[in-house]
């Protein structure tokens, strides 16, 4: 009995043993796991701290709730955009993105409130006004619950990139142009591109502009000229003039464009077309209308003024045959007279419109101004000019002289074609970087057969009219190349029986409202 109960308590004390040995085993593997497992929650958590820094230290990071509003922004985006922490955080991120890709941050939001990622390029406004391409992606991050709780997005700033690009393909389509193109600068006319027309004609390669100018061209010789020309480019933003070698006797027309290249200081683009054989043809057009001027108005107002004393009969009676048929005469002598008035008319609004100086116009006095000088003629018709929405203070850069005349043919022929008691509507409003001056008649509308050369020379409707005088066909014409000359665009819309509005798009001017005050001195701010 006492060697079963010895055996018992020994395989008792066996068993406790090997349960505490295999406990020992476990609790030192259990440990071992957990140390791993430990370890690898390190090594992650470090790996996404690293991940972290290095989004942080290389590219643009901003972090927004679901909303958009920025909860946090690194400091390159800091400096890339140019703005201070204070000014953004708490702020939409959707604020920075231009009017025009606003529908983008929507799209950016909605998208990944669904848990998807966004990628794709946007621009962003930087402090300045200015704006930088980027290319962006965004992750949204989501809680343990899988509930979307921020967006991290990480951009790459590839305004530069986008530069070259667009360079590529300016430089592109200048070598495809037939006219000479000159970039160079205005202080010392170093010329820095030339295309390759430019340099065919010059017998240069690329390789050799280094160090040229542009008086060792073959484009000018009259320096005066060229300084003022680049004088008035600086001032306007843009220039036309006429250059004439004086040695070989060609003659260049220069369009020429202010042109701001980031930091650096204004540069010009020159246009150079030879119109050597156009300026010839100009020299006889000229000689025509002298000789239109001379060797017919002069004869035919003699004419007029033998008809005019047979019709009132200082020479004696007449029978009623003969002064029908004087009669007849002087009305075709009238008629030929305003022809020519208009012909010289319209050369001499050409010639002016060529050398006219432009300056700020605010296109609600203008619009006002032509509504009160052309009222009379329009009270004549049974027509009132109105304005209908009340013109806002809006500038372009014009001629007064050129758009007053250009309203005062629109205005008119719309009161032509316009029923008696009925309104003319004159007006101006600004269309992003645009400036639209409208006149719209509730008349018989532009014959379909007139309407693709309406702005043709001698186009004429024969739709009755009401007013004694008789049209030329040339107003059209005339309006149409003052418009070019501002920098503009006319269209029209039109129906039958229910009006016709003329559309004239002009470049915006902005300026500073409280300079462009009577007495101040005016400021633009940008054209």
């Amino acid at each position: 009995m006492f060697d079963l109960w010895n055996i018992s308590l020994a395989l008792n004390a066996l068993l406790v043993g090997i349960i505490i040995v295999l406990s020992g085993i476990a609790f030192a593997r259990k440990n071992k796991i957990t140390g791993l497992q430990e370890q690898k929650l390190r090594d992650k958590e470090l790996e996404l701290a690293f991940q972290k820094k290095a989004l942080f230290e290389h590219g643009l990071v901003s972090v927004t709730d679901t909303d958009g509003e920025i909860l946090e922004v690194n400091s390159k985006f800091l400096g890339a955009f140019g703005y201070s922490r204070d000014e953004l955080i708490g702020t939409s991120i959707h604020e920075l993105y231009p009017d025009e890709e606003k529908h983008i941050s929507d799209a950016i939001r909605a998208q990944t409130k669904t848990g998807r990622m966004w990628s794709g390029e946007t621009q962003l406004l930087r402090a300045d006004g200015s704006r930088a391409m980027t290319q962006n992606t965004v992750v949204p991050l989501m809680d343990d619950d899988k509930k979307h709780v921020k967006n991290l997005s990480l951009r790459i700033d590839i305004s530069r990139q986008k530069i070259k690009e667009n360079q590529k393909l300016v430089t592109a389509a200048f070598d495809k142009m037939t006219d000479a193109v000159v970039l160079y600068d205005p202080k010392n006319f170093k010329i820095f591109y030339m295309n390759a027309f430019a340099l065919a004609e010059q017998g240069w390669d690329a390789n050799e502009i280094e160090g040229k100018t542009l008086w060792d061209t073959r484009y000018v010789s009259d320096r005066d000229a060229m300084v003022e020309t680049c004088q008035n480019t600086a001032t306007q933003g843009k220039w036309t003039a006429r250059m004439e070698n004086a040695i070989s006797g060609e003659i260049y027309e220069a369009h020429s464009y202010r042109v701001v290249v980031t930091s650096d200081a204004p540069r010009i683009l020159t246009m150079f077309r030879e119109v050597t054989r156009n300026v010839e043809l100009e020299r006889e057009r000229n000689r025509l209308i002298s000789i239109i001027t001379h060797e017919l108005r002069t004869p035919l107002t003699s004419i007029k003024g033998a008809m005019g004393l047979l019709d009132s009969c200082a020479m004696g009676p007449m029978p009623s045959e003969a002064k029908n048929l004087v009669g007849i005469a002087l009305r075709n002598s009238d008629r030929m007279l305003d022809l020519i008035a208009q012909i010289l008319e319209a050369e001499k609004a050409e010639h002016e419109a060529r050398h006219e100086v432009l300056v700020p116009i605010n296109m609600a006095e203008a619009v006002a101004a032509a509504i009160a000088s052309n009222q009379g003629y329009g009270t004549e018709l049974g027509i009132t000019y109105r304005d209908p929405v009340g013109t806002e203070e809006v500038w372009i850069n014009g001629s007064e002289r050129m758009l007053e005349q250009i309203l005062a043919n629109l205005m008119s022929n719309a009161a032509k074609f316009s029923p008696e008691d009925s309104t003319v509507d004159v007006w101006a409003e600004r269309k992003g970087r645009r400036v639209v001056l409208f006149v719209r008649d509730h008349g018989m509308g532009v014959p379909k057969d007139l309407q693709p050369q309406l702005f043709s020379r001698f186009v004429k409707t024969d739709q009755q009219v009401r007013s004694n005088v008789h049209g030329s066909g040339l107003g059209l014409s005339i309006v149409k190349s003052q418009v070019d000359r501002l920098g503009g665009t006319i269209d029209f819309d039109t129906a039958e029986n229910v009006g016709t509005c003329f559309r004239i798009s002009l470049p915006l001017l902005e300026v500073d409202p409280e300079a462009m005050k009577p007495g101040a001195v005016g400021n633009r701010i940008g054209a």
